[in-house]
């Protein structure tokens, strides 16, 4: 039996976007599950007509736990693998199906088109930040992730072992946790030109741009250093085959 296969997007203030990601996704993947999480604070994109609601779940979430409401969702529901796609990251179907079977091919560890490698110059740990285009392993993905449940599974558990009480306090970090949870560091894929929403760095909206995020990541990238999780490399190394 091939393995079951499920596409989560989470809504929180680009409503506009979601019809779109969800037709891309049902067109690329014809037999995928297809859950849509709406975290935001009014019900706009209920109100929408461009979304196909025959054909995804649907949630309204009552309180918004932020972007790593995916993993407790994957790691508790009954599929083998996953594509999670932020809301202001258009990929076309083909990109997505490309992914899938990227997925497929190696499900043991995550995959992606767009990402972070950590590396070490001069003694100094500095994040590179924003890689696409590239066929090369990363330290942590970013925008889109294909991953197993087992994966899900053992990003709440690594959690655990870098002193969170619960995943809720991971906060906007999940993506970092879940990208290091395999035993091979995460690969990132060129799978042709990315297309981003412009509100990908508006303020209010992107939330990238919140208070306080750039520093929580920085803490939780110290644990996953402490905790030997996550993978460094030497500057320019991405030029590599990924291994």
């Amino acid at each position: 039996m091939a393995p079951s296969l499920a596409v989560i997007i989470l809504n929180y203030r680009r409503p506009q976007n979601i019809g779109l990601i969800a037709r891309a996704a049902r067109e690329a993947l014809p037999d995928a599950a297809i859950f849509v999480f709406d975290q935001a604070e009014h019900d706009a994109l209920r109100q929408r007509t461009d979304v196909d609601w025959d054909q995804i779940w649907f949630r309204q979430a009552a309180v918004n736990k932020g972007a790593g409401v995916r993993v407790p969702v994957a790691a508790q529901l009954p599929f083998d693998h996953w594509i999670a796609i932020d809301d202001d990251t258009l990929l076309t179907p083909d990109q997505i199906a490309r992914l899938a079977g990227r997925l497929r091919d190696e499900p043991d560890r995550a995959h992606g088109v767009w990402g972070q490698r950590l590396e070490a110059i001069e003694g100094q740990i500095v994040f590179r930040n924003a890689m696409h285009g590239i066929d090369a392993v990363m330290s942590t993905l970013n925008q889109v992730y294909a991953f197993s449940g087992d994966q899900a599974r053992a990003a709440m558990a690594l959690s655990t072992r870098l002193g969170f009480a619960s995943w809720d306090e991971v906060g906007p970090a999940d993506d970092f946790i879940l990208s290091c949870a395999s035993p091979k560091p995460p690969l990132c894929h060129d799978l042709g030109e990315i297309a981003l929403c412009p509100t990908c760095d508006e303020p209010g909206i992107a939330v990238w741009k919140s208070e306080g995020f750039l520093e929580h990541r920085v803490e939780v990238t110290r644990r996953l250093m402490a905790a030997q999780a996550i993978a460094v490399f030497s500057p320019l190394s991405y030029v590599s085959a990924p291994s």
